[in-house]
């Protein structure tokens, strides 16, 4: 057995200092040096072999930081019983990353007299393992899962997000998942969107508002059917490299998801435990502030953080932009997003476009949390394609003259998206879809 119990610890260190003469006369035993292994997703496993008389094994550690001899180190633990010939000490809730040095002392008892091992260091290690290789020869139904609903709470995207059968939407082709949006009234009848039923069949939601609606005055039916998939239920990572190859969607009010998200609310619903943006290029040709000029168009790439509550989200972003530079939608690229528990690096075709590491108090800014809470949990993967909604395109902003049709706060936006459609629908086109070559994860 063994536990982690600091004052037990510190009454075994008080009574091991009286047995001063034990530790330094006897020199016939050689304590053995522990065996580390870091946890995935996270935590440390610390150990030693089993031999003739030995009754206790205890360590004190810290990471990235000396100690002392007899010091109560953040890693500490004590077992008393050996486990198929082995002297196991585990801390799961450690915080770990290559080359982070451990600095440590360990005691073991034999035969009813105690030795030392002191100020000894251990280097973390870890060789980045590929643990996902999705390379979309076929469509795996054991990884991903459609996300069936009308999309509410927090970005009230203008879109159905419909199941599994609507290949049209959804499609894996030639090694390549492939997503297209649809015109709701195309498919289900003239005016379906204004005087229109939906009842959502396979809705993952426990909301009845997003799995069915009947369209009355301006709560109209989403005019656009798109898809959304996740690996919620099949794959969930914390701390690692994730690559993505892909193209991103062309046409007014479009924009590729492609994010991470929390396994669970850990911290609250919706961005109250976080989202990772994994790279991010709005589908319009033209789209700037009608002040001051500032670009939201296909020439900008984010990449970045949201976190918050309801109104309070904030947007943690590194962007890349160029006035006469490349069209984020017209070419595959490579997105990189490294994530580490000091902070994550994004990269476009291998070159950096930005870090971003918690703020001195953390994201979260509370004494309570780790400093990257909520980033410090696991996460999983989404891909889709998103329209309009209140929160991915600024207000005050223009393309080709027009003005964005509808305000982000506003009981009618949607209405007001779909009354502008002889403007935006003409950028549609083939090429109006979100082509992904491969998604690959390594662990750090």
């Amino acid at each position: 057995m063994f536990h982690y119990d600091i004052r037990s610890i510190s009454i075994f260190i008080l009574l091991s200092s009286n047995l001063t003469s034990y530790l330094t006369l006897v020199n016939s035993y050689v304590v053995p040096t522990p065996t580390f292994e870091a946890l995935n997703p996270k935590g440390i496993l610390i150990s030693i072999s089993d031999e003739p008389g030995l009754q206790f094994f205890a360590f004190q550690g810290n990471i990235n930081r000396a100690i002392k001899l007899n010091e109560v180190g953040r890693i500490s633990g004590e077992v008393y019983m050996k486990n198929n010939g082995r002297w196991i000490i585990e801390d799961r809730n450690m915080d770990l990353t290559n080359g982070d040095v451990i600095h440590y002392w360990t005691y073991v008892q034999v035969n009813g007299i105690m030795y030392n091992k002191g100020e000894q260091t251990w280097t973390i290690s870890v060789t980045n393992e590929l643990v996902l290789n999705e390379t979309f020869d076929i469509f795996n139904n054991s990884l991903w899962k459609h996300e069936v609903k009308i999309p509410l709470n927090p970005d009230y995207e203008f879109c159905i997000y419909h199941n599994r059968q609507h290949t049209f939407v959804a499609s894996v082709k030639n090694g390549m998942l492939r997503i297209k949006p649809a015109i709701l009234e195309n498919h289900y009848g003239v005016n379906a969107t204004m005087y229109g039923t939906l009842i959502l069949s396979e809705c993952i939601s426990a909301i009845r508002a997003e799995c069915q609606r009947k369209a009355t005055s301006f709560s109209i039916l989403p005019p656009v059917i798109s898809a959304r998939l996740s690996t919620k239920n099949s794959f969930n990572f914390r701390y690692g490299k994730i690559e993505i190859r892909a193209k991103f969607p062309e046409g007014d009010w479009l924009y590729p998801e492609m994010w991470l998200k929390p396994k669970y609310d850990y911290y609250g619903p919706d961005y109250s435990s976080g989202r990772i943006v994994l790279g991010l290029a709005r589908g319009n040709d033209d789209l700037v502030n009608a002040f001051d000029g500032s670009i939201y168009d296909s020439r900008r790439l984010d990449f970045g953080v949201r976190i918050g509550a309801d109104v309070n989200v904030i947007n943690y972003m590194v962007s890349r932009t160029g006035k006469n530079g490349p069209r984020w939608t017209q070419d595959f690229h490579v997105y990189t997003t490294i994530w580490n528990s000091k902070g994550f690096q994004f990269l476009v075709d291998g070159e950096e476009v930005g870090k971003l590491k918690p703020p001195t108090n953390g994201w979260m800014y509370g004494n309570n949390f780790t400093k990257m809470a909520p980033f410090d949990q696991e996460f999983h993967i989404v891909i889709g394609v998103g329209v309009g909604g209140i929160r991915v395109f600024p207000d005050k902003t223009t393309g080709w003259g027009h003005a964005k049709p509808w305000k982000n706060i506003e009981a009618k936006a949607m209405l007001n998206f779909w009354h502008a459609k002889d403007k935006w629908l003409p950028s549609w086109s083939e090429e109006t879809a979100f082509e992904i070559d491969y998604i690959r994860v390594w662990s750090l």
